[in-house]
């Protein structure tokens, strides 16, 4: 997991900068994260009501073992949102600092892609992009990125003016759109059960950059709803570690996600096992996975997944997240000075037309719509 980047941390030379974070609306007399003593509060609502699963005429337990995207590959199409912000506190200041408020939105049609082999007992998919949109925007200090590629063009905009718009194949340079598009982006290993446990970036020195400098990758494996070997039956619950694609997960925070059978359904045509997602978190003393200690940390998680009956493809997943932690700085302990962060998040991941073509987003704004 790759540690925290800095709002002016630059690609790779002769590429501009982008950053990643942004802001939401709020109060600015002051923070709202981690104030009193209660539990986090819910995660967002993902806009629908308690999903009611349908009976199911099988009978007995049944099983879904996790397939992986199968030989011909699967599509999808990922959209992440997340809101937050962050805080520093000295007891000695005189002069709090403002919280810094912030948001991403990122949109991304994908594609998994099985990879013919085992590494040590795990299996591998690999990710090619079809097509990407990612904005960034933050307050204290005010800065706002969007970037945008799809049909053979990559367009950067910077503050609201246009920094970077490369239009096809024969663009050449360190973000020409045919080191992206349609090309192999990211390698996710996981378990026969599809945790991941690995994650890197592939392509062009360029290309990994401009990937790692945007969590599609985490969000992906954040998705991923594992599934037993052994047979179920509703009410069956089993555990799987995820880490957040929003600032905790940057620094290693990992929240051990249960996932309930709680029936069957038929979804969008298809005969479905429905599984909910739930975590739940209020501790003190927290160590991050990658060694972050944290003075407190205070989350939950509520999601829904859809997996085919018939083979066990994930059709759809709906999750949304709520995480405030806080830890010294460690840079200077005595001074008593404390971080703060919280961030809430919603993703979906939906199963999409392989061939189906589309010049619009999913909010039905077109690609690279004059601003």
């Amino acid at each position: 997991m790759r540690a925290a980047s800095s709002l002016g941390a630059a690609f790779t030379t002769g590429v501009i900068a982008i950053w990643l974070l942004a802001c939401v609306g709020g109060s600015e007399n002051g923070p709202t994260i981690l104030e009193g003593s209660g539990t986090a509060r819910e995660g967002l609502q993902t806009g629908a009501s308690v999903p009611r699963p349908r009976a199911f005429d099988a009978e007995g337990p049944i099983q879904l073992p996790y397939r992986g995207p199968g030989r011909g590959g699967v599509a999808y199409r990922l959209t992440l949102e997340i809101e937050g912000e962050r805080a520093t506190f000295n007891p000695a200041d005189k002069n709090p600092q403002r919280p810094g408020r912030e948001a991403q939105s990122l949109e991304a049609d994908f594609r998994e892609l099985p990879v013919e082999h085992a590494d040590s007992g795990n299996d591998v998919f690999l990710l090619g992009l079809d097509k990407l949109r990612y904005t960034q925007k933050q307050q204290n200090p005010p800065a706002s990125r969007e970037i945008e590629i799809a049909d053979d063009r990559l367009r950067i905009t910077v503050d609201g003016k246009t920094s970077i718009d490369n239009r096809g194949n024969r663009v050449t340079g360190p973000l020409a759109p045919r080191i992206l598009l349609g090309r192999i982006f990211g390698v996710i290993t996981h378990d026969p059960s599809g945790n991941p446990v690995k994650l890197s970036n592939r392509g062009a020195p360029a290309a990994r950059q401009f990937i790692n400098e945007i969590p599609i990758l985490g969000a992906v494996a954040y998705a991923m709803v594992p599934l037993p070997a052994e047979p179920i039956t509703p009410g069956s619950s089993w555990v799987g570690v995820r880490i957040p694609p929003s600032r905790s997960g940057e620094l290693g925070l990992g929240l051990t996600v249960e996932y309930t059978l709680t029936g069957f359904e038929v979804f969008e045509g298809v005969s479905c096992a429905m599984i909910l997602l739930a975590a739940h978190v209020d501790e003190y003393a927290v160590t991050s996975v990658t060694g972050h200690e944290f003075d407190r940390v205070q989350a939950t998680l509520n999601g829904t997944a859809w997996v085919e009956l018939e083979n066990s493809l994930l059709r759809r997943v709906v999750l949304s997240d709520q995480i405030r932690a806080s830890w010294t700085d460690a840079r200077d302990p005595r001074t008593g000075t404390e971080r703060r962060i919280e961030h809430v998040s919603k993703l979906v991941l939906a199963l999409r037309d392989r061939d189906a073509k589309s010049d619009r987003w999913s909010d039905g704004t077109t690609h690279f719509e004059t601003r």
